[in-house]
This record gives C-alpha cells, structure tokens and sequence, in this order.
C-alpha cells in the first residue's frame, strides 16, 4: 500500500462528495477509489476492502452489497455515490462517534466531521480505545440520543454502530490491541490513513467481525 504519489492525501474538493464512513472516505481521499466519491464500482469498492484493509472477500462483498441495495437509487452498473450512503437510516445512523445526527426530516445525514466529537472522544480516551473503550464510547454516544430529542436506535442501526466499532479495533489496534488516540485523529478527524497503519496480516473475516461486534454489544449492555 502506498499513501504517496498517485496515492497521496488528497482533501475532497468543490463538488468532491463523501459518506459517514472514514474507511470509505480514505480510500476516496488517497485515491483507491474515484476521488469525486462518485460513480464508483461494486468491484474498484470490493477490491480496495480486500486489499487496503484485508477484509476476506465475503466480508467485502457483503458490505458492499448492502451498501448498493440499500442505498443505490440508479442503475447499479453506473456506480454509487459516497454521499448516497449518507441516506439517513438506511446504513447511516444517529449517534455517530464523530458525526453530527441528521437534522429533522432530512434524507441525509451529515457527512463533514465534528471536530468537536473527535475532540470528546479523545480527551475521554486519551491513552487510546481498546475494545472496552470502543463498547463504552458507543454506549455514552448513543445515550446522548434522548438529550438531542431523538429516538433510541433500532436493533438494525444498534447492531450496526457494534460492526462499526469492530471494524475501527479490527483495522487500527496496535500490538498491545489498542487504537492509539493519533490513529482515530488521524483516520475519524481527517480521513487520511494513519502514518503507523499497515495492511493487517491477517485476513479479517466475517466471522471475525461478527465476534468482536458480538463482544461489543454485550460490553455495551453491561453498561446499560
């Protein structure tokens, strides 16, 4: 993987778009995939999880599936916009870790970081966030939800925001299983990939996933 060249930051420019996604939006931002976020193949997006991220091939496909018969509203050979993804309870969620909630009755929801929230969560966490940490983040974001006037989320967009977490611990943790608190600047404040990231060694599977989601949302209900 290379962050340089052909694939260096790039920030999105005028009429550039992007999703709730920081994985998606980094790939975006160092090229991997159409640095507009706009009509973006099924396979460059399967391609960039399985490679960038070493996500197992059923792990990518069935993201990306979701992705596309939940939010592609056109014809899916044209590709999807990463700003589709945004389209409020479809995949996106409130109580997003770093993330405004979408406003009332709008279709989407914001896609620009609140550099505030990314502050919160690290001054919470400043010596990082292992799985405890992530499950607990979760757990106070979404308990915000009836202060802001918002419904509790449903079991779907629950069970969501765990995977989202997962994936964070999955791609990010160092060799002590934490994600340090320049890494979740770097990859939720600025969408760029974190100067000590590398491709994980091992496959992240499905199953994988499913597990350490699993292990977040009975951490959070501990909490609860």
């Amino acid at each position: 993987m290379s962050s340089h060249g052909q694939h260096a930051f790039i920030a999105p420019g005028q009429g550039d778009v992007r999703s709730p996604c920081p994985a998606l939006n980094t790939l975006a931002n160092h090229g991997y995939i159409n640095r507009s976020g706009k009509g973006i193949s099924a396979s460059s997006l399967i391609d960039s999880l399985t490679t960038i991220y070493h996500l197992s091939l059923p792990l990518a496909t069935t993201l990306v599936a979701g992705g596309f018969l939940s939010c592609c509203s056109g014809d899916i050979g044209e590709g999807i916009s990463l700003h589709a993804l945004a389209a409020h309870n479809k995949i996106e969620h409130d109580a997003s870790l770093v993330h405004d909630d979408a406003l009332p009755g709008a279709k989407f929801a914001p896609t620009q970081v609140n550099q505030t929230l990314v502050n919160k969560l690290l001054d919470t966490y400043p010596d990082g966030l292992g799985i405890n940490d992530l499950a607990e983040a979760r757990w106070s974001r979404e308990m915000m939800l009836p202060q802001e006037k918002k419904p509790k989320l449903n079991v779907l967009h629950e069970e969501i925001g765990h995977g989202e977490a997962a994936l964070t611990w999955l791609l990010m943790k160092d060799n002590t299983n934490v994600v340090t608190a320049k890494t979740l600047r770097q990859w939720y404040g600025v969408e760029t990939f974190p100067e000590t990231y590398v491709i994980p060694t091992e496959e992240i599977s499905l199953e994988m996933a499913r597990t350490v989601s699993a292990e977040i949302g009975r951490i959070m209900k501990r909490h609860s």
